[in-house]
């Protein structure tokens, strides 16, 4: 991974995005049961590139030791402060990019939605087996043709070019398999809505995103947000529903 890919991306403002669509996120009370029944009796677990604690807090809540591994100085604060929050003493932050901090065995080691992670480059992959002790699970967006932040429709728009297909779990599998690891695969589905105030909040989310800093495009941006967000009560919502992948084997047979 590059500097910029490490923490870069993941700024003040986007991990804020980031920690309030978690509050309408089924992510977590979707792939929780499937990892702890799938690893039964593991008590510590790793969760690398844990963002603001997306698995790692409920994890710390059912009782296990959690280390949330992550790069980003911003994702972790607030973590931190949910950490202070509800009082979970058996969850440490650990700031630092795989491979580059000593992190210690532990039952379980996550990965999840960390793409740039799981390039064959980095080698996460064959290390990961060295530091988990029972299992391993991965998630991974489950479709090539996914869309993210209405992009598949926005690109066009605003760009004039599609926005392009995206590498899924396939690649991944492929490379578990000729490493002599036969994953199992599970796959979910689960809602990740975004909330925001208004739509001057939005604008500026779907600006910052796309990279877009001037004025030029704020009103078709906005035409197009008008017709997709969803007023709920004081906010409006930007839906989104997510197929993934579970990849998971025990490392202890």
């Amino acid at each position: 991974m590059n500097e910029t890919e490490k923490t870069g991306f993941w700024n003040a403002l986007k991990a804020r995005w980031y920690r309030k669509g978690l509050d309408y996120s089924s992510l977590p009370s979707t792939v929780l049961p499937i990892i702890l029944s799938r690893a039964p009796g593991a008590e510590t677990f790793l969760d690398v590139g844990s963002g603001c604690g997306t698995l790692a807090i409920p994890l710390a809540r059912k009782g296990k030791k959690v280390t949330a591994l992550d790069p980003s100085p911003a994702m972790l604060e607030i973590l931190k402060e949910d950490i202070r929050k509800e009082g979970l003493e058996n969850l440490k932050p650990l700031l630092g990019a795989w491979g580059e901090v000593p992190v210690q065995p532990h039952d379980v080691v996550i990965c999840a939605n960390v793409p740039a992670l799981l390039k064959e480059s980095t080698g996460f992959l064959k290390d990961a087996v060295k530091v988990a002790k029972k299992a391993v699970f991965l998630i991974e967006s489950a479709d090539p043709a996914s869309d993210k932040f209405y992009y598949r429709e926005l690109y066009p728009l605003i760009f004039g070019r599609p926005f392009g297909v995206r590498t899924d779990y396939i690649k991944t599998y492929d490379e578990l398999h000729a490493m002599g690891i036969f994953a199992n695969v599970e796959i979910i589905e689960y809602d990740f809505d975004q909330p925001f105030s208004g739509m001057d909040e939005a604008l500026i989310f779907w600006k910052e995103y796309m990279g877009i800093v001037t004025e030029e495009h704020d009103a078709a941006l906005k035409d197009f947000l008008e017709k997709k967000l969803v007023k709920e009560g004081d906010i409006l919502l930007a839906k989104f529903h997510k197929k993934a992948a579970v990849i998971w084997w025990r490392t202890d047979k």
